[in-house]
C-alpha cells in the first residue's frame, strides 16, 4: 500500500486547515481586544470627535439650505451655531423649574429617613478613640460640628445617623441644652459610628483599591469634560469645510492610485451613505417618539410634558438609550406631583408613576416594530434586534460611550464588507456555476 493514503492526505489537510482557521481567530480576536483597549484609551480624544462629526452629519442639510438662500458657506454656518444658541437658552430656562422640584424631592428624601433595623456594635475601647483623636486641635473641632449639625437636623437622615444609642440598641435621647463634646466619643456611639466601626476594613480596602486605580480615571474624566467644550470648535471646522472634506477626503489616503484603493473608496463611500441614511433616519424616529410620548403625558397629566418630549426628540438618536435617559426624570415629576396634588383617576404616586413608565414603554414599541423598521431599517438594512445586540456588543469591545454611538454605523460597515466581498461574490459565483457554457 501507498503511503500516505488518499485517506491520510485529507485528514492531515483537515487538521491543517482547522490549526489554521485556529490561528487567524485567535489574531482576529487579539485584533479586536487591542482595539477595544486603544479606543478605551483614546475614549477622551475620539468622543468629542465622533459626537462632532455626528452633529455635522444632522446640521450639513440645513447649513447647505441657508447656503442657496443666498448665505455664504460660512454666515450659514454662524446661523446655524446662533439657532443653536438660542435653542440651548430656551430649554436651559425650561428646565429650572424641574431642577427646583428635583431639590425639593431630596430634601424631602432627607427629612423623612426610613425607619431600619437598629444596628448594634461593640463598644469602641477608650484606647481605640484615642488613637483617632491624635491632633488636639481638629478633634474637638469636628466633635462639635458634628453635635451641632447632629441637633440641627435631628428629624432627619442626618439625625437618624447621628443619633447615639446603648448596647441594646435603645436610642439615648438627645440633650439639646448639654454643652457640645471635645472628643469624638459620642460619635461612636451613634447608628453612623458603630457602622463605620464594623465595616471600617472593608472600607480600607476599598478606599485603598480606590486611590491606586482612580487617579487614572479621574484625569480620563477631566480629559473627557476638557474635549467635550471642545466639540462646538470641531463642530464648526466640519460644517465650514464638508464640502471640500467631501470632495478630497481620499486624496489624502496613503495609498497610490490602484485598483485597491479604488475599491477601498467606493466600500467607504458606501458606509458613509449607510451613516448618513442611519443618522438621519434616527432623527426622524426620535422626532415621532417625542411628540408621541409629550403628547400621550400631556394628556395624563403630567407637568413638563411637551419639555419631556423636546428631549425625548433630541436624545432619540441613541437608540433605546434617550428613551431611559428621558425616562428617568419623567418618573422623578411624576412622583413629585402625584404628592403634591391631584393626578388622573386619582392614583397614588407609585402607580401613577407605573402608568408613566407603560407609556414610555408603549412609545418604544411602537419605535421597535414601526417606525424604526420602516425609516431607519430600511434605509440601512438592520433589524431591530440586530440594533439591539450591536450596542451592546460594541459597547463591550470599544467601550461604552463610544461603542454605543458608533454601534450601528460599525454594523452597518461590517454588512457592507460582507455583502460585497463575501454574500454577492459566492451569489455570482453560483450562478456561474448554474449558467450552461
Amino acid at each position: 500500500m501507498k503511503y500516505p493514503t488518499r485517506f491520510q492526505q485529507r485528514t492531515v489537510w483537515s487538521a491543517v486547515t482547522g490549526v489554521a482557521m485556529l490561528v487567524l481567530g485567535s489574531l482576529l480576536v487579539g485584533l479586536v481586544w487591542l482595539i477595544g483597549q486603544i479606543f478605551g484609551f483614546l475614549q477622551p480624544v475620539l468622543v468629542p470627535l465622533i459626537v462632532a462629526g455626528i452633529i455635522a452629519y444632522l446640521l450639513d442639510p440645513v447649513v447647505r439650505l441657508i447656503e442657496r438662500r443666498g448665505l455664504s458657506r460660512l454666515w450659514s454656518v454662524i446661523s446655524v451655531f446662533f439657532g443653536i444658541l438660542i435653542v440651548t437658552t430656551l430649554l436651559v430656562a425650561a428646565v429650572l423649574p424641574m431642577i427646583q422640584g428635583g431639590k425639593k424631592f431630596f430634601r424631602e428624601i432627607f427629612s423623612a429617613p426610613a425607619q431600619t433595623e437598629e444596628v448594634s456594635t461593640p463598644k469602641v475601647e477608650d484606647a481605640e478613640v484615642e488613637e483617632i483623636e491624635e491632633d488636639p486641635n481638629l478633634v474637638p473641632a469636628l466633635a462639635r460640628s458634628l453635635y451641632n449639625i447632629r441637633n440641627e437636623h435631628r428629624d432627619g437622615l442626618i439625625g437618624w445617623i447621628l443619633t447615639e444609642t446603648d448596647a441594646k440598641g435603645e436610642v439615648i435621647p438627645i440633650n439639646v441644652e448639654a454643652a457640645a463634646p471635645e472628643t469624638l466619643d459620642f460619635f461612636w456611639q451613634t447608628r453612623g459610628g458603630k457602622i463605620l466601626y464594623k465595616y471600617k476594613d472593608e472600607l480600607i480596602d476599598m478606599g485603598s483599591r480606590w486611590l491606586s486605580a482612580g487617579s487614572s480615571k479621574i484625569l480620563g474624566l477631566l480629559g473627557l469634560v476638557l474635549g467635550m467644550i471642545l466639540v462646538p470648535v470641531y463642530l464648526f471646522f466640519f460644517l465650514n469645510n464638508s464640502v471640500s472634506i467631501h470632495e478630497h477626503w481620499h486624496e489624502y489616503m496613503p495609498l497610490r492610485a490602484s485598483r485597491f484603493k479604488t475599491e477601498l473608496v467606493e466600500t467607504l463611500q458606501e458606509i458613509n451613505g449607510y451613516l448618513i441614511s442611519f443618522f438621519r433616519g434616527q432623527v426622524l424616529v426620535g422626532v415621532i417618539d417625542g411628540v408621541l410620548v409629550g403628547l400621550a403625558l400631556f394628556i395624563f397629566g403630567l407637568p413638563h410634558a411637551l419639555l419631556i418630549g423636546v428631549f425625548m426628540a433630541i436624545l432619540g438618536i441613541i437608540p433605546y438609550i434617550g428613551n431611559i435617559l428621558c425616562l428617568i426624570p419623567a418618573c422623578i415629576i411624576a412622583y413629585l406631583h402625584a404628592q403634591n396634588g391631584d393626578v388622573a383617576f386619582g392614583l397614588e404616586p407609585w402607580p401613577y408613576v407605573g402608568c408613566v413608565v407603560l407609556i414610555f414603554a408603549g412609545v418604544q414599541q411602537i419605535n421597535s416594530l414601526v417606525t424604526a423598521p420602516k425609516i431607519v431599517g430600511d434605509s440601512v438594512g438592520l433589524h431591530p434586534l440586530t440594533v439591539i445586540f450591536s450596542m451592546l456588543f460594541w459597547s463591550l469591545i470599544l467601550g461604552g460611550f463610544v461603542g454605543a454611538l458608533l454601534a450601528v454605523p460599525l454594523s452597518a460597515a461590517v454588512k457592507v464588507i460582507f455583502r460585497r466581498y463575501f454574500w454577492e461574490k459566492n451569489l455570482r459565483e453560483a450562478e456561474t456555476e448554474a449558467t450552461p457554457t
